[in-house]
Protein backbone atom coordinates (compact mmCIF):
# COMPACT_ATOMS: atom_id res chain seq x y z
CA UNK A 1 0.00 0.00 0.00
CA UNK A 2 2.60 2.17 0.70
CA UNK A 3 4.75 1.58 -2.52
CA UNK A 4 1.53 2.51 -4.17
CA UNK A 5 0.82 6.06 -2.39
CA UNK A 6 4.53 7.13 -2.49
CA UNK A 7 4.23 5.90 -6.67
CA UNK A 8 0.93 8.11 -7.30
CA UNK A 9 2.42 10.79 -5.25
CA UNK A 10 5.45 10.58 -8.10
CA UNK A 11 2.79 10.80 -10.47
CA UNK A 12 0.85 13.99 -9.65
CA UNK A 13 4.57 16.00 -8.57
CA UNK A 14 5.59 14.69 -12.36
CA UNK A 15 2.87 16.48 -13.48
CA UNK A 16 3.07 19.94 -15.30
CA UNK A 17 3.01 23.20 -12.76
CA UNK A 18 0.14 24.36 -14.65
CA UNK A 19 -1.49 20.85 -14.66
CA UNK A 20 -1.52 20.64 -10.73
CA UNK A 21 -2.35 24.70 -10.10
CA UNK A 22 -4.91 25.49 -12.53
CA UNK A 23 -8.34 23.96 -13.28
CA UNK A 24 -9.18 22.74 -16.63
CA UNK A 25 -13.08 23.57 -16.02
CA UNK A 26 -12.83 27.39 -16.59
CA UNK A 27 -10.92 26.96 -19.99
CA UNK A 28 -13.49 24.33 -21.14
CA UNK A 29 -16.28 26.50 -20.48
CA UNK A 30 -14.60 29.41 -22.21
CA UNK A 31 -13.93 27.35 -25.45
CA UNK A 32 -17.22 25.68 -25.44
CA UNK A 33 -19.41 28.90 -24.66
CA UNK A 34 -16.79 31.40 -26.73
CA UNK A 35 -15.32 29.56 -29.82
CA UNK A 36 -17.00 25.81 -30.10
CA UNK A 37 -20.98 26.96 -29.64
CA UNK A 38 -20.57 30.04 -31.57
CA UNK A 39 -18.99 28.73 -34.37
CA UNK A 40 -21.80 26.20 -35.11
CA UNK A 41 -24.86 28.59 -34.34
CA UNK A 42 -22.80 30.94 -36.82
CA UNK A 43 -22.52 27.94 -39.17
CA UNK A 44 -26.50 26.95 -38.90
CA UNK A 45 -27.33 30.71 -39.73
CA UNK A 46 -25.00 30.76 -42.74
CA UNK A 47 -26.29 27.64 -44.47
CA UNK A 48 -29.80 28.67 -44.07
CA UNK A 49 -28.85 31.90 -45.62
CA UNK A 50 -27.33 29.92 -48.60
CA UNK A 51 -30.43 27.64 -48.85
CA UNK A 52 -32.45 30.63 -49.29
CA UNK A 53 -30.22 32.10 -52.03
CA UNK A 54 -29.92 28.72 -53.90
CA UNK A 55 -33.95 28.40 -53.79
CA UNK A 56 -34.50 31.86 -55.20
CA UNK A 57 -31.77 31.31 -57.61
CA UNK A 58 -33.82 28.83 -59.02
CA UNK A 59 -37.46 30.40 -58.53
CA UNK A 60 -36.19 33.62 -60.78
CA UNK A 61 -32.72 32.33 -62.29
CA UNK A 62 -30.84 35.80 -63.31
CA UNK A 63 -27.32 36.86 -63.40
CA UNK A 64 -27.39 38.55 -59.59
CA UNK A 65 -29.14 35.54 -58.37
CA UNK A 66 -26.70 33.65 -59.57
CA UNK A 67 -23.59 35.58 -58.14
CA UNK A 68 -25.38 35.72 -54.97
CA UNK A 69 -25.86 32.46 -54.52
CA UNK A 70 -22.09 31.72 -55.75
CA UNK A 71 -21.37 34.59 -53.11
CA UNK A 72 -22.86 32.83 -50.41
CA UNK A 73 -21.02 29.83 -50.92
CA UNK A 74 -18.05 31.66 -49.62
CA UNK A 75 -19.24 32.79 -46.99
CA UNK A 76 -20.53 28.95 -46.48
CA UNK A 77 -16.85 27.19 -46.12
CA UNK A 78 -15.97 29.69 -43.98
CA UNK A 79 -18.83 29.06 -41.39
CA UNK A 80 -17.77 25.60 -42.18
CA UNK A 81 -14.15 26.00 -41.30
CA UNK A 82 -15.15 27.38 -38.07
CA UNK A 83 -16.42 23.75 -37.24
CA UNK A 84 -14.86 21.32 -39.35
CA UNK A 85 -12.19 20.42 -36.10
CA UNK A 86 -14.69 19.24 -33.87
CA UNK A 87 -15.60 15.47 -35.05
CA UNK A 88 -17.20 14.94 -31.66
CA UNK A 89 -20.03 15.01 -30.58
CA UNK A 90 -22.89 15.86 -32.77
CA UNK A 91 -21.08 15.81 -35.95
CA UNK A 92 -20.19 12.35 -35.26
CA UNK A 93 -23.65 10.97 -35.53
CA UNK A 94 -25.41 9.70 -38.68
CA UNK A 95 -22.42 10.75 -40.50
CA UNK A 96 -23.11 14.06 -40.30
CA UNK A 97 -19.21 15.54 -40.71
CA UNK A 98 -18.90 12.93 -43.99
CA UNK A 99 -22.65 14.63 -44.95
CA UNK A 100 -21.19 17.84 -45.39
CA UNK A 101 -17.57 17.40 -46.41
CA UNK A 102 -17.14 14.29 -48.51
CA UNK A 103 -13.36 14.82 -49.07
CA UNK A 104 -11.10 13.92 -50.29
CA UNK A 105 -12.79 11.70 -53.16
CA UNK A 106 -9.18 10.27 -54.40
CA UNK A 107 -10.79 8.69 -56.72
CA UNK A 108 -13.63 11.01 -58.30
CA UNK A 109 -16.21 8.30 -57.38
CA UNK A 110 -18.19 11.53 -55.53
CA UNK A 111 -18.06 13.85 -58.33
CA UNK A 112 -19.23 10.86 -61.06
CA UNK A 113 -22.05 10.47 -58.66
CA UNK A 114 -22.51 14.37 -58.69
CA UNK A 115 -22.12 14.91 -62.08
CA UNK A 116 -24.56 11.45 -63.16
CA UNK A 117 -27.62 12.65 -61.11
CA UNK A 118 -27.67 16.16 -62.90
CA UNK A 119 -26.87 14.24 -66.32
CA UNK A 120 -29.79 11.19 -65.46
CA UNK A 121 -31.84 13.85 -64.17
CA UNK A 122 -32.89 11.49 -60.94
CA UNK A 123 -35.75 12.82 -59.54
CA UNK A 124 -34.93 11.19 -55.96
CA UNK A 125 -31.76 13.53 -55.36
CA UNK A 126 -34.48 16.11 -55.70
CA UNK A 127 -36.26 16.08 -52.11
CA UNK A 128 -34.13 16.87 -48.77
CA UNK A 129 -35.05 13.32 -47.31
CA UNK A 130 -34.96 11.29 -50.44
CA UNK A 131 -31.57 12.72 -50.96
CA UNK A 132 -30.23 11.84 -47.36
CA UNK A 133 -30.86 7.94 -48.43
CA UNK A 134 -28.25 8.48 -50.77
CA UNK A 135 -24.09 8.25 -50.39
CA UNK A 136 -22.53 11.22 -48.77
CA UNK A 137 -20.99 12.11 -51.84
CA UNK A 138 -23.30 13.69 -53.23
CA UNK A 139 -25.27 16.25 -50.74
CA UNK A 140 -22.51 18.02 -49.27
CA UNK A 141 -20.74 21.11 -49.90
CA UNK A 142 -18.20 19.36 -53.23
CA UNK A 143 -21.84 18.75 -54.23
CA UNK A 144 -23.21 21.88 -53.74
CA UNK A 145 -19.89 23.39 -55.01
CA UNK A 146 -19.95 21.56 -58.40
CA UNK A 147 -23.68 22.39 -59.21
CA UNK A 148 -23.14 26.11 -58.64
CA UNK A 149 -19.35 26.42 -60.34
CA UNK A 150 -18.97 23.52 -62.17
CA UNK A 151 -19.24 22.82 -66.05
CA UNK A 152 -22.37 23.83 -67.26
CA UNK A 153 -23.22 25.73 -64.57
CA UNK A 154 -23.53 29.11 -65.83
CA UNK A 155 -26.73 27.84 -67.10
CA UNK A 156 -27.96 28.88 -63.94
CA UNK A 157 -28.21 32.46 -64.31
CA UNK A 158 -30.89 31.54 -67.05
CA UNK A 159 -32.34 28.33 -66.82
CA UNK A 160 -33.41 27.12 -63.25
CA UNK A 161 -34.57 23.29 -64.00
CA UNK A 162 -33.09 19.91 -62.60
CA UNK A 163 -29.56 21.54 -61.90
CA UNK A 164 -30.55 24.19 -59.89
CA UNK A 165 -33.47 22.28 -57.98
CA UNK A 166 -30.94 19.68 -57.05
CA UNK A 167 -28.76 22.48 -55.41
CA UNK A 168 -31.20 23.80 -53.59
CA UNK A 169 -31.60 20.38 -52.02
CA UNK A 170 -28.56 20.14 -51.38
CA UNK A 171 -28.24 23.44 -49.99
CA UNK A 172 -31.33 22.26 -47.71
CA UNK A 173 -29.67 19.04 -46.84
CA UNK A 174 -26.96 20.84 -45.54
CA UNK A 175 -28.88 23.56 -43.61
CA UNK A 176 -31.29 21.07 -41.77
CA UNK A 177 -27.38 19.06 -40.23
CA UNK A 178 -26.43 22.71 -39.57
CA UNK A 179 -29.55 23.19 -37.60
CA UNK A 180 -29.60 19.86 -35.85
CA UNK A 181 -25.96 20.10 -34.71
CA UNK A 182 -26.25 23.71 -33.39
CA UNK A 183 -29.36 22.92 -31.45
CA UNK A 184 -27.86 19.42 -30.18
CA UNK A 185 -24.95 22.12 -29.07
CA UNK A 186 -26.66 24.16 -27.04
CA UNK A 187 -29.76 21.69 -25.20
CA UNK A 188 -27.03 18.68 -24.87
CA UNK A 189 -23.20 18.44 -25.83
CA UNK A 190 -22.30 21.90 -24.53
CA UNK A 191 -23.24 20.74 -21.02
CA UNK A 192 -22.01 16.98 -21.85
CA UNK A 193 -18.75 19.21 -21.88
CA UNK A 194 -18.90 21.29 -19.42
CA UNK A 195 -20.25 18.69 -16.62
CA UNK A 196 -17.78 15.99 -16.36
CA UNK A 197 -17.65 13.25 -13.82
CA UNK A 198 -18.34 9.68 -13.04
CA UNK A 199 -21.44 9.98 -14.54
CA UNK A 200 -21.15 10.81 -17.24
CA UNK A 201 -20.17 8.45 -20.33
CA UNK A 202 -18.19 10.88 -22.41
CA UNK A 203 -15.74 12.55 -20.06
CA UNK A 204 -15.28 11.56 -16.84
CA UNK A 205 -12.86 14.69 -16.02
CA UNK A 206 -11.97 18.05 -17.50
CA UNK A 207 -8.87 16.72 -18.55
CA UNK A 208 -11.06 14.94 -21.21
CA UNK A 209 -13.27 17.44 -22.61
CA UNK A 210 -9.66 19.59 -23.03
CA UNK A 211 -7.82 16.94 -24.58
CA UNK A 212 -10.67 16.47 -27.07
CA UNK A 213 -10.48 20.04 -28.19
CA UNK A 214 -6.73 20.19 -28.41
CA UNK A 215 -6.74 17.06 -30.70
CA UNK A 216 -8.97 18.38 -32.59
CA UNK A 217 -6.95 21.74 -33.32
CA UNK A 218 -3.92 19.12 -33.84
CA UNK A 219 -5.62 16.84 -36.42
CA UNK A 220 -7.25 19.90 -38.07
CA UNK A 221 -3.38 21.33 -38.65
CA UNK A 222 -2.09 17.64 -39.87
CA UNK A 223 -5.49 17.39 -42.28
CA UNK A 224 -4.59 21.14 -43.83
CA UNK A 225 -0.67 20.46 -44.20
CA UNK A 226 -0.66 16.94 -45.28
CA UNK A 227 -4.41 16.93 -48.19
CA UNK A 228 -5.00 20.30 -47.91
CA UNK A 229 -1.40 21.50 -49.23
CA UNK A 230 0.96 18.76 -49.39
CA UNK A 231 -0.74 15.99 -51.49
CA UNK A 232 -1.64 19.12 -53.83
CA UNK A 233 1.23 21.21 -54.47
CA UNK A 234 3.95 18.15 -54.08
CA UNK A 235 7.33 18.49 -55.19
CA UNK A 236 7.24 20.99 -57.94
CA UNK A 237 5.00 23.10 -59.94
CA UNK A 238 5.23 20.66 -62.22
CA UNK A 239 4.14 17.89 -60.16
CA UNK A 240 1.25 19.79 -58.71
CA UNK A 241 -2.15 18.76 -58.89
CA UNK A 242 -4.10 21.87 -58.05
CA UNK A 243 -7.48 20.41 -59.18
CA UNK A 244 -7.06 17.43 -55.79
CA UNK A 245 -7.28 20.70 -53.95
CA UNK A 246 -10.78 21.48 -51.54
CA UNK A 247 -13.04 23.79 -53.40
CA UNK A 248 -10.73 24.69 -56.48
CA UNK A 249 -13.47 25.73 -58.48
CA UNK A 250 -15.58 27.82 -56.42
CA UNK A 251 -11.91 29.56 -55.79
CA UNK A 252 -11.99 28.69 -51.50
CA UNK A 253 -9.06 27.02 -51.55
CA UNK A 254 -6.90 29.00 -49.87
CA UNK A 255 -9.64 31.02 -48.02
CA UNK A 256 -10.78 27.44 -46.44
CA UNK A 257 -7.48 26.85 -45.40
CA UNK A 258 -6.92 30.57 -44.26
CA UNK A 259 -9.92 30.26 -41.85
CA UNK A 260 -8.78 26.91 -40.46
CA UNK A 261 -5.78 28.49 -39.13
CA UNK A 262 -8.05 31.20 -37.64
CA UNK A 263 -10.07 28.91 -36.42
CA UNK A 264 -7.22 26.81 -34.50
CA UNK A 265 -5.79 29.57 -33.36
CA UNK A 266 -9.04 30.35 -31.71
CA UNK A 267 -8.79 27.54 -30.01
CA UNK A 268 -5.17 28.55 -28.31
CA UNK A 269 -6.07 31.57 -27.54
CA UNK A 270 -9.41 30.63 -26.12
CA UNK A 271 -8.03 30.09 -22.75
CA UNK A 272 -5.30 28.02 -23.05
CA UNK A 273 -3.22 30.88 -22.61
CA UNK A 274 -3.97 30.91 -19.03
CA UNK A 275 -3.22 27.76 -18.23
CA UNK A 276 0.43 27.76 -19.95
CA UNK A 277 1.10 31.20 -18.84
CA UNK A 278 4.35 32.15 -20.97
CA UNK A 279 4.98 28.22 -22.29
CA UNK A 280 6.95 28.14 -25.14
CA UNK A 281 4.79 25.97 -26.52
CA UNK A 282 1.64 27.66 -27.14
CA UNK A 283 4.28 30.76 -28.36
CA UNK A 284 5.70 28.67 -31.23
CA UNK A 285 2.03 27.44 -32.25
CA UNK A 286 0.92 30.86 -32.21
CA UNK A 287 4.02 32.11 -34.37
CA UNK A 288 3.98 28.61 -37.07
CA UNK A 289 -0.02 29.69 -37.37
CA UNK A 290 1.27 33.58 -38.12
CA UNK A 291 3.86 32.15 -40.46
CA UNK A 292 1.09 30.43 -42.94
CA UNK A 293 -0.91 33.48 -42.55
CA UNK A 294 2.28 35.36 -43.90
CA UNK A 295 2.68 33.00 -46.51
CA UNK A 296 -0.65 32.68 -47.76
CA UNK A 297 -1.77 36.17 -47.60
CA UNK A 298 -0.45 37.73 -50.56
CA UNK A 299 -1.63 34.62 -52.44
CA UNK A 300 -5.18 35.68 -51.22
CA UNK A 301 -4.68 38.99 -52.37
CA UNK A 302 -3.26 37.70 -55.86
CA UNK A 303 -6.93 37.01 -57.85
CA UNK A 304 -5.51 34.36 -59.63
CA UNK A 305 -7.45 30.93 -59.42
CA UNK A 306 -5.59 28.57 -57.46
CA UNK A 307 -5.09 26.07 -60.48
CA UNK A 308 -3.08 29.01 -61.74
CA UNK A 309 -1.23 29.57 -58.43
CA UNK A 310 -0.55 25.90 -58.26
CA UNK A 311 2.34 25.91 -60.83
CA UNK A 312 3.27 29.20 -60.94
CA UNK A 313 7.16 28.81 -59.37
CA UNK A 314 6.84 31.86 -57.14
CA UNK A 315 3.28 31.09 -55.81
CA UNK A 316 3.94 27.36 -55.52
CA UNK A 317 7.13 28.19 -53.46
CA UNK A 318 4.82 30.19 -51.01
CA UNK A 319 2.50 26.96 -50.60
CA UNK A 320 4.96 24.48 -50.09
CA UNK A 321 6.44 26.69 -47.37
CA UNK A 322 3.53 26.75 -45.36
CA UNK A 323 2.90 22.92 -45.39
CA UNK A 324 6.14 23.05 -42.40
CA UNK A 325 4.60 25.32 -40.32
CA UNK A 326 1.87 23.28 -40.65
CA UNK A 327 3.33 20.15 -39.33
CA UNK A 328 5.46 22.17 -36.68
CA UNK A 329 1.75 23.29 -35.14
CA UNK A 330 0.47 19.95 -35.09
CA UNK A 331 2.89 18.17 -33.31
CA UNK A 332 3.62 21.44 -31.12
CA UNK A 333 -0.44 21.06 -30.28
CA UNK A 334 -0.35 17.04 -29.84
CA UNK A 335 2.75 16.61 -28.35
CA UNK A 336 3.98 19.38 -26.37
CA UNK A 337 1.05 21.39 -25.36
CA UNK A 338 -0.96 18.61 -24.19
CA UNK A 339 2.64 17.31 -22.65
CA UNK A 340 3.22 20.65 -20.72
CA UNK A 341 -0.58 20.34 -19.75
CA UNK A 342 -0.70 16.69 -18.22
CA UNK A 343 -2.80 15.36 -21.20
CA UNK A 344 -1.49 12.76 -23.09
CA UNK A 345 -1.79 13.08 -26.81
CA UNK A 346 -5.56 10.85 -28.16
CA UNK A 347 -6.68 9.64 -31.52
CA UNK A 348 -5.90 10.78 -34.52
CA UNK A 349 -9.52 11.28 -36.41
CA UNK A 350 -8.04 10.77 -39.76
CA UNK A 351 -5.71 7.47 -38.45
CA UNK A 352 -7.12 4.73 -41.19
CA UNK A 353 -7.99 7.68 -43.68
Amino acid sequence: MMRILVAAVAVVFALPAAAQEKPFQPVVEALVREVLVPAYDAFAATAAEQAALTAALCEAPSQAALDAARGGFGALIGAFAGIEPYRFGPAARENRYERLFFWPDRRGRGLRQVQGIIGGEDDTAVGVESLANKSVAVQGLPALEFVLFGTGSDELATIGGFRCDYGATIAGAIAAVGEVMAAEWNAEFAGTMLNSGPDNDAYRSDAEALQDILQAAATQMELTGTQKLAAVVRYSPEAARPKRAAFWRSGQTLPMVSANVATVRSILEGGVGDLLEDDVSLRGALFELSQIDRALTPLLEDGRPFVELAVDPDAHRRLAFAVSPAAAAQALIAERIQGALGLVAGFNALDGD
